[in-house]
């Protein structure tokens, strides 16, 4: 398998769900959400090298320095994706597939603004179930207290989910850097593990396809600068998903760029549309600048332009060019 392979930097343009095991049949497959620096996900995929250890992480700059670790070391178990954890656990890992998760001290979000962000809201533990095997365990460490008893009790509500552990400075046999700091320091440390019971491995997707392979065709001859720039502004929504629409650019002859920020519950993306003038048609789709996860929001956003702007040519086309 070659390297590009093991770190994904776009896993909107993967095959989806991934496949967790890499080819390892009956291999333990664990993740990481947040491995920061990758010293955790380097150490627990050099201890056991019959498993499988993915990581998920936001930063760009964090899957870099943790990939240089874990080639540094020749670990051909590990695996990198940069990405919203939430979206990617949704979206990404398939159903009954992962025998352990961990999430070492993850942002609480104290402020209650932010409050939407943490892992104890939305969907977060109906999808740590679904993706863990039956007897398979989710492990939080953090040392925030009041944190650590919220993401508890969420994760304690759901029916396939069982607390089989709440300690205070745990034994660990492998740490994390800001892990030795805190108690170097005195500070606490809040261990919650959860056990997945028997249950359903159904996988309930709201997988809707690429956004790249989305386009709508809308009659007629239009003039787009006029249009696009009173577009400035305008929002819209459909139950959990909203979308605004903000700047305009000219990239060549008859081609407009849309700058769009669209939220699907916490999880934000900003991205472009491209509205192409052709002889018959204007032809609407998402710019091959942007590569979006084609969520409820951006799939309004798409629909929403193309309603505002004009009647349709026939329905939208899901794959290949209008």
């Amino acid at each position: 398998m070659s390297d590009m392979n093991r770190a994904i930097v776009s896993p909107e343009k993967e095959d989806l769900p991934l496949e967790m095991d890499r080819g390892k049949t009956g291999a333990d497959v664990f993740l990481e959400i947040g491995f920061g620096n990758g010293e955790f996900l380097e150490n627990l995929a050099g201890v056991n090298r019959q498993g499988v250890f993915w990581g998920v992480e936001m930063s760009k700059a964090c899957l870099m320095r943790a990939w240089k670790r874990i080639e540094k070391k020749d670990l051909l178990n590990a695996f990198l994706v940069c990405g919203d954890a939430r979206f990617i656990l949704k979206e990404c890992v398939p159903s009954c597939s992962l025998q352990g998760i961990y999430m070492n001290f993850p942002c609480p979000w104290p402020k209650k603004k932010h409050s939407k962000r943490r892992v104890s809201s939305g969907e977060f533990s109906a999808e740590i179930a679904r993706v863990l095997r039956p007897g398979g365990f989710f492990e939080l460490v953090t040392d925030e207290e009041w944190y650590g008893r919220e993401v508890r009790d969420a994760l304690s509500s759901h029916p396939a989910l069982s607390l089989s552990a709440w300690e205070i400075n745990p034994p660990r046999s492998i740490r994390t850097k800001y892990e030795r700091k805190w108690l170097d320091m005195g500070k606490k440390i809040f261990l919650s593990r959860f056990s997945k019971r028997d249950g359903n491995c159904e996988r309930k997707s709201g997988f809707l396809g690429r956004a790249e392979n989305v386009h709508i065709r809308v009659m007629g001859k239009h003039d787009l600068d006029s249009f696009l720039g009173s577009l400035y502004g305008a929002e819209g929504g459909v139950p959990d998903a909203r979308w605004v629409f903000r700047k305009q650019y000219a990239a060549g002859d008859g081609v407009r760029l849309i700058e769009v920020v669209a939220s699907d519950g916490a999880f934000e993306q900003k991205f472009f549309l491209q509205a192409v003038q052709r002889e018959e048609d204007v032809l609407i789709k998402v710019s091959p600048y942007s590569a979006p996860f084609l969520t409820p929001s951006v799939k309004g956003a798409i629909e929403n332009l193309a309603e505002k702007l004009g009647p349709r040519a026939g329905e939208k086309s899901l794959c290949g060019q209008s």
